[in-house]
């Protein structure tokens, strides 16, 4: 399938590696100014971990080959609005590619229907949000290593183009294992709520391995799903089984079990070779991080439904303080942190899911 892959990052790298891999025809589409273009047109992409090495050899350019069968937005977040506007004339109902299928692999809630506004596809369709449960890291522009093995979850804006989406999930097993689901709301949910792993590595400069076995840093974890599961409730979302948190660890944590959540089962998630995650790898790369696509997305639907999320405030809080600062939290500085925010909140941010923060 000729693929067009806006964003050859971490996940756009990996998916766009593979695909040439798999023997299909793929372009990376980057900004006229954007160093990565060049490296990528002289060195190739490179793909190295858990699904062996490859190196790609794929077309580079800034506009939408018009044979393009298919369009994967694998930005940033908050890049999804400039990144679409380029191409919507292209992508957009009067547009030569209005009926081409375009695939948000993205972290947060929002990347879907930001791309439906974009591209004006409230009634043509086309949209779908993809779900990428594998754990990717980019070296450097055009140098991606998969830290461990994983899969894609697939779902249509709208349900009615359920048949599409399950079309769509046979290619991109060419990657990854994937599975087609009906519904995008809850799948993007359940993907929130296993991103809950990016800010503790991003404040302390650890891997997500480390803060999910750490006493200190897994009990804030565990504070911070509570949080988010309660809020999901609160909206009457049911996260569902995308392959690294199920239904059942979702009842466990409904229970007060979070701390085990996070330490058996988010702590050997992510493979065995350390993975910072993607919002620590921003921050080491001086780049914006999608912070306010993660835990603000948990504060900014709390307050929908009348709530609040102290710690996921907090959290996000400190990421943006370590993004402007450059400074890491230490582990003594980060409990001095929590330990006020316990005070304001009587508690209840340090002290919840069943975890006392240590002294």
């Amino acid at each position: 399938m000729r693929t067009s892959i806006i964003g050859v990052g971490a996940v756009g790298g990996a998916l766009a590696a593979l695909f040439d891999r798999a023997g299909h025809e793929i372009t990376a589409i980057v900004r006229p100014e954007s160093a990565s273009a060049a490296i990528i047109q002289r060195d190739g992409l490179r793909l190295s971990g858990a699904r062996g090495t490859h190196l790609a050899r794929i077309r580079v350019a800034h506009e939408l080959p018009k044979n393009t069968e298919l369009v994967i937005v694998a930005t940033r977040t908050f890049q999804t609005d400039a990144a679409l506007q380029a191409h919507a004339a292209r992508l957009g109902p009067a547009g030569l590619l209005a009926n081409v299928p375009v695939v948000i692999a993205q972290n947060g809630l929002d990347g879907p229907q930001r791309a439906v506004t974009a591209l004006h596809r409230d009634d043509s369709g086309g949209v779908f949000g993809a779900l990428a449960l594998f754990p990717a890291t980019q070296r450097a522009p055009g140098d991606t290593v998969l830290t461990g093995d994983g899969r894609v979850c697939l779902a249509p804006a709208r349900p009615q183009d359920f048949a599409t989406a399950k079309q769509l999930a046979s290619f991109f097993d060419d990657a990854f294992p994937t599975l087609a689901l009906p519904r995008l709301y809850p799948a993007l949910w359940s993907k929130l709520l296993v991103n809950q792993v990016n800010a503790l590595p991003a404040i302390t400069d650890k891997s997500v391995q480390f803060t999910c076995r750490h006493p200190l840093t897994s009990a804030i974890l565990a504070h911070s799903l509570t949080e988010a599961v309660a809020v999901a409730d609160a909206h009457g979302i049911r996260c569902i089984n995308i392959g690294v948190l199920t239904p059942a660890h979702t009842s466990m944590i409904r229970a007060g079990a979070a701390l085990t959540v996070v330490r058996s089962r988010l702590a050997t998630a992510f493979g065995v070779r350390p993975n910072p995650a993607s919002t620590l790898q921003a921050i080491r790369r001086g780049q914006p991080t999608e912070i306010d696509d993660l835990n603000g997305a948990v504060v900014r639907a709390a307050a929908e439904v009348g709530l609040s999320a102290p710690v996921n405030a907090t959290l996000t809080a400190l990421v943006h303080e370590v993004s402007r600062s450059g400074r890491y939290l230490s582990l003594a500085e980060l409990r001095r942190r929590m330990a006020k925010l316990g005070d304001a909140d009587r508690g209840g941010a340090a002290e919840c899911a069943g975890a006392t923060l240590p002294q």
